[in-house]
């Protein structure tokens, strides 16, 4: 067929049926497509060679297409895309992705305006999240930019495109001496012919920002070979409307790479950002560096599973990381603000680090302390075992702001907090939606103002939506439950791990008022759920959380 014939309507492997054109770039199409065995849409990426390419260059996009569907698989992350499938058609591959509604960055940047701080740092938070799993992975992205970023209609962050991706080990494509991706946003070193690491992602990182607060890339002069010569040789001119973030994006933007901000201190000082009072006009500084980070130099990087939680870390919602209705009242999903999209909705299962079934806990005090003094803020009600599983649930505790030994009062969205062993990490993941981390597995907490009227229908038709999407999914309850008055239900479910592993997970939907519902979401391993430490968890989270006064 000829270079860009029309394929609407076509149907590869016997499956996937082209719908409608999403995007199209210089070596390839995105498709809306929908998975005729599934029933699902999903957006399939096409390999389109330019009239009279030699059989060489041929096999180089080849080759890159399939690198970049490895890089995808190798990043479990809900900010990268999941890939579920690679179709080989017409000599050539074609990659099957999950569809992301979405706006890019670059789009949201040039239609709405230039973003606050606080929104650029939510974003930075989360494409941070992404490289720092990709770069455990063994995996450089070499194009992180706006136009690679998208917005979800949900207020997901996707980083796409990794089709230049260097993945370590897979010898399939090698360096020609091109220099690949956008001038203004590829590093110095990277400029200057160097081989780059972490460093330069993060540089890409901050020039990203720098344009979220100011609308432009630091160095635009209008054509590649100046705008090089500017990023390699000429000063930063900080960001008019940087604000808090100007500390942050100066520290990615340093021209020597061991003198750039690693990824716990740009961390750090993007949380700073978030969790900063409007009215205080101090800007953020970096943490003091650690013993073990001095005697490292500036550009060590903290072993797997130091940093902070990620989107990564847990399925907490059905389809993975999604901002979701914490109690939706039932019906119809609302429909997108626009019909623009480029692949994704991330498959649970796949997004995330498997969980270990034991839990390495310090001791404080005996273990008859610490049961008792649960018992002085909770209640457990009803302990039903169902089909080998265990439920909770809990009634009003008589001093719900007692503190529990071992566990710290934090934030949820919506103006509520609740009790977490202390040391767990949170990620945003939308205004609405967080999610907190530990070694036993994840809890998410989400919030809306607008609430149905039955908890009980809200989870269920969320059951009816998402159940499909997980492997080997399992209900084992889905019922109206007793929890301090309020309108609650609990769903409850088993499902298998991107690893294989057995998961289980706990959804508590409620309402405190006719503004303000909620959901608790805990995801365990399913071999561990009937044990002490998880009793204990859950009936912590139960018992402790308050809402908005």
């Amino acid at each position: 067929m000829t270079a860009y014939q029309d394929t609407s309507g076509r149907l590869l492997a016997e499956r996937y049926r082209l719908v409608s054109e999403l995007g199209r770039g210089g070596m390839g199409t995105v498709w809306r497509a929908v998975d005729e065995i599934l029933g699902r849409p999903v957006a399939v990426k096409e390999l389109r060679f330019a009239a009279g390419m030699d059989e060489d260059e041929r096999r180089r996009l080849i080759a890159r297409t399939l690198t970049e569907a490895k890089a995808i698989a190798r990043v479990r992350h809900t900010a990268a895309i999941t890939v579920y499938d690679v179709v080989e058609e017409d000599d050539r591959p074609w990659i099957v992705m999950e569809l992301v509604e979405s706006r890019s960055l670059s789009e949201v940047i040039a239609t709405d305006g230039v973003l606050p701080p606080k929104r650029a740092a939510e974003i930075g938070l989360e494409l941070l999240a992404v490289l720092s799993q990709a770069h455990r992975s063994g995996i450089l992205h070499r194009d992180v930019k706006p136009s690679n970023v998208l917005i979800g209609h949900d207020g997901r962050v996707v980083l796409t495109d990794f089709g230049i991706a260097r993945v370590e080990g897979d010898p399939s494509v090698t360096s020609t001496g091109m220099l690949v991706g956008a001038p203004s946003y590829i590093s110095p070193e990277r400029a200057r012919g160097r081989i780059p690491g972490a460093p330069s992602d993060l540089w890409s990182l901050g020039a990203t920002l720098y344009a979220m607060v100011e609308g432009r890339p630091p160095y635009d002069k209008g054509s590649a070979l100046s705008t090089l010569t500017a990023v390699m040789t000429e000063e930063l001119t900080p960001p008019a409307n940087g604000g808090p973030l100007v500390p942050v994006i100066a520290g990615l933007l340093r021209k020597d790479p061991q003198e750039r901000f690693d990824e716990n201190t740009a961390r750090h000082l993007l949380l700073q950002v978030l969790n900063q009072d409007d009215s205080s006009p101090q800007p953020a500084q970096p943490p003091a560096p650690s013993a073990a980070q001095q005697a490292a130099g500036p550009s060590a990087r903290p072993p797997f599973g130091a940093a902070p939680a990620t989107a990564a870390d847990g399925p907490a919602y059905p389809g993975g990381a999604r901002p979701r209705d914490p109690f939706p009242a039932p019906g119809p999903a609302p429909r997108p603000r626009s019909q623009s999209a480029t692949a994704a909705m991330p498959m649970p299962g796949t997004g995330f680090e498997p969980l270990p079934t034991t839990e390495s806990v310090t001791v404080l005090g005996t273990r008859s302390g610490r049961r008792a003094a649960r018992l002085l803020v909770a209640l457990l009600v009803l302990l039903v075992v169902a089909g080998g599983g265990v439920w909770v649930a809990m009634a009003q505790q008589d001093k719900p702001n007692t503190p529990l030994p071992g566990y710290e009062r934090v934030a949820m969205p919506g103006g509520a907090t609740i009790e977490i062993p202390q040391g767990w990490t949170l990620t945003r993941l939308s205004a609405e939606h967080w999610r907190y981390r530990g070694p036993s597995g994840y809890l998410d907490v989400a919030w809306t103002g607008t609430p149905g009227s039955s908890a009980v229908a809200a989870l269920r038709t969320e059951e009816s939506r998402t159940a499909a999407s997980y492997p080997h999914y399992h209900r084992v309850d889905l019922q109206k439950v007793g929890y301090r008055g309020w309108d609650a239900a609990d769903w409850e479910w088993t499902y298998t791990g991107g690893d294989g592993s057995a998961l289980r997970s706990l959804d508590r939907g409620f309402a405190t008022d006719g503004h303000h519902g909620y959901t608790i979401d805990w995801t365990s391993a399913a071999a561990g759920w009937g044990g002490a430490r998880n009793h204990e968890l859950m009936n912590a989270f139960f018992s402790s959380f308050q809402p908005a006064t």
